[in-house]
């Protein structure tokens, strides 16, 4: 169980590392970088809001480990809970109109996984198999974070 815990922590340091996507529109990567993922352009304030978004993912996740580890499974269907389809209806429509077709049905899984992993802590799934939809959850994360890019209009 200490190995599964340590991998779901390094899995998510790794899909920090690999950047954050975003939106509007679609520019080549710099030429001076090697980073070859698709740029999403947002003004501010938009590349803002989806940002928060993912840290509130980010914190749910964060959430269910600790409430894994603390065998705590309240704490942790709350906070699958937290960033399901409920708070995916809360995002700004102009937003999504701005978004390539493929990030948004992304996050529509990314959303309703969540909610899945929820409704599987509250019957009461053991923690393995709670760590293997969190697994497989985070996965969604790593593959939008590994083809997307949100950049900052300027």
């Amino acid at each position: 169980m200490r190995v599964t815990l340590i991998g779901v922590c390094v899995g998510i340091v790794g899909m920090i590392a690999l950047g954050l996507p975003g939106s509007s529109t679609a520019a080549p990567p710099h030429e001076s970088s090697t980073d070859m993922r698709q740029r999403l352009i947002f003004a501010p304030t938009q590349r803002d809001m989806i940002l928060t978004e993912m840290r509130l993912m980010l914190g749910s996740v964060s959430g269910i480990v600790q409430g894994l580890a603390a065998d705590n499974l309240s704490a942790a269907e709350k906070a699958a809970r937290t960033s399901g389809m409920v708070h995916a209806a809360d995002t700004d429509p102009q937003i999504k109109t701005l978004l390539p077709q493929q990030f948004l049905e992304l996050a529509r899984q990314t959303h309703r996984g969540f909610d899945k992993l929820a409704d599987q802590i509250k019957a009461g799934s053991s923690r393995d198999d709670t760590l293997r939809g969190l697994a497989k959850l985070t996965g969604n994360c790593v593959a939008c974070h590994a083809m997307y890019r949100l950049d900052e209009a300027r």
